[in-house]
């Protein structure tokens, strides 16, 4: 009963489904280690435990643990509330298509944007942090240098290599992710180990104490702590592409979720007894190793974090393309985003476009004297934003979603509430208390992007309000979903209207 281009289409609550696999994209191209590597290679666990430990400590001391655990808890509620649509539907629109079943395609639309800010944001910033550890590692053979050209150069070659790879296929794409994600992993291991070992078989019962979770400081470490987990979900942008798509985009939401979980605890539990001494001006991996006896493997880590920041690039831009590719497709964004490489059925345009983008902001960055700052710390922050905003749509779309088709039950939505309670408590805490400037400001400014954004679907809703109620449109529904809601007599199947085949 799935929809294709010659079939009818299926059709949910007076809603026209185009089936995501009908749009151009390889079909089953990737299996569940496929689609699990690239929800892990977007999430970048190497590079966040680099800096989230530390980040942590900063604001919440011995609590930071504690923060690690309820930034897993939040996001693993995020995680199961999405899987509660991958088992039904997929698509190659993630959060936006999610978001719309549930609160419309203005809303999806809303959730689009957003999360297409946030992997934009995380290709600029993932490009500079790529360039920054790659510099490091061959200064430390001798073969660096501080010239503007020779950074200029980095830049290019960071991005040269971050587009190529989704440009080539999203199966090649996703074996370099999943292999250099864990050799960079396996790499700062090293460092993690030696903080137990030199601490010795005890435990620091001070870290758990429970008390630390009645600290303010603790639950606002924790923002930091979910901000950690952004990009997990763009396991659910490849629901054109999956094999047996609803079920290992599913299960991959929450396996990357828990297996990140873990990792940041095990990191952050060593690494909080020896930040009494960590210079914060300086990178806090090679001064960990120093500390405990490792130093030999800091150049080691250095290449690993570069390749990592590479992957990184390379899962936000794959994510990234076919949020773009998804929206032209349904019309609500130049038609040429939706063309697919006729050899690697790849969105190559929209791939292009987000290494543009990020080339152009690095080499900006480049140029200025401030730019890490204001292009990797700022911009992550404004990235984070978009991912955060997602997160709440799609989570309060979710149980609306599963009353209208008869599936909610008070488990689903207790999970769905609990979730968005999460993320409210996460997003208040941006604004209370008031933090110092810049950042009390930069959520502004996304909005304002926001709002810009906005004003284009507005056009489109009075000019074109076809288009504009596509947006969300192009999903899979699995099988079984068909069969229980033809039973329900939810589902329709009709012939589709020109526009939507």
């Amino acid at each position: 009963m799935t929809a294709t281009a010659d079939d009818p289409a299926v059709e949910v609550n007076g809603r026209a489904l185009t089936a995501a696999e009908t749009t151009g994209l390889e079909r089953e191209a990737l299996g569940p280690w496929g689609v699990f590597a690239q929800g892990l290679a977007a999430a970048a666990p190497s590079v966040a435990v680099a800096v989230v430990p530390f980040s942590l400590f900063v604001a919440a001391g011995k609590g930071a643990a504690w923060a690690a655990v309820v930034g897993l808890v939040i996001v693993a509620l995020i995680a199961v509330t999405i899987s509660f649509q991958a088992t039904r539907t997929v698509s190659s629109g993630s959060l936006g298509t999610y978001t719309g079943n549930g609160l419309g395609p203005g809303f999806a639309f809303v959730a689009g944007l957003s999360l297409l800010f946030g992997y934009i944001g995380f290709a600029t910033t993932g490009t500079l942090g790529g360039v920054l550890y790659l510099d490091a590692f061959l200064e430390s053979i001798g073969l660096g240098s501080q010239a503007v050209w020779f950074r200029l150069l980095l830049v290019v070659v960071v991005v040269a290599l971050a587009v190529y790879l989704p440009y080539r296929g999203v199966l090649v794409a996703a074996k370099y992710e999943l292999a250099f994600e864990l050799i960079a992993i396996a790499a700062i291991s090293v460092i993690i180990v030696g903080s137990y070992v030199a601490y010795g078989f005890r435990i620091d019962w001070e870290q758990w104490d429970f008390g630390h979770l009645g600290n303010s400081a603790t639950f606002i470490a924790a923002v930091t702590a979910v901000g950690s987990y952004a990009g997990f979900e763009s396991v659910a942008s490849l629901g054109a592409e999956a094999k047996d798509a609803h079920r290992s985009i599913s299960r991959s939401l929450l396996r990357v979720v828990i297996l990140i979980g873990i990792l940041y605890i095990f990191a952050t539990y060593p690494q909080i007894l020896n930040f009494g001494s960590v210079d914060g001006d300086k990178a806090v991996l090679p001064q960990l190793a120093d500390a405990v006896g490792v130093g030999w493997v800091n150049q080691v880590v250095s290449a690993a974090v570069a390749v990592a920041f590479i992957v990184f690039v390379t899962a936000v831009t794959t994510a990234a393309a076919r949020s773009l590719f998804t929206f032209a497709h349904e019309g609500a964004l130049p038609a040429v985003l939706a063309k697919v490489h006729p050899t690697y059925r790849t969105p190559w345009v929209g791939v292009a476009f987000v290494g543009a983008l990020a080339l152009v902001f690095s080499a900006v960055a480049t140029f200025s004297s401030a730019g890490r700052l204001v292009f990797e710390v700022y911009g992550g922050y404004l990235a984070n934003w978009g991912f955060l905003i997602s997160y709440l749509l799609v989570v309060i779309a979710t149980p609306l979603w599963l009353r209208k088709i008869n599936a909610l039950t008070p488990v689903r939505l207790t999970v769905s509430v609990a979730a968005a309670l999460g993320l409210l408590y996460v997003i208040f805490s941006n604004f209370y208390p008031v933090p110092e400037y810049p950042f009390n400001i930069l959520p502004f400014v996304f909005f304002g992007f926001l709002l810009a954004g906005l004003a284009w679907y507005g056009y489109l809703k009075r000019s074109r309000p076809e288009i504009a109620g596509r947006v969300g449109s192009i999903q899979t529904l699995s099988e079984v979903e068909q069969q229980r809601l033809a039973d329900e007599g939810i589902l329709d199947v009709l012939r589709a209207a020109p526009e939507h085949r």
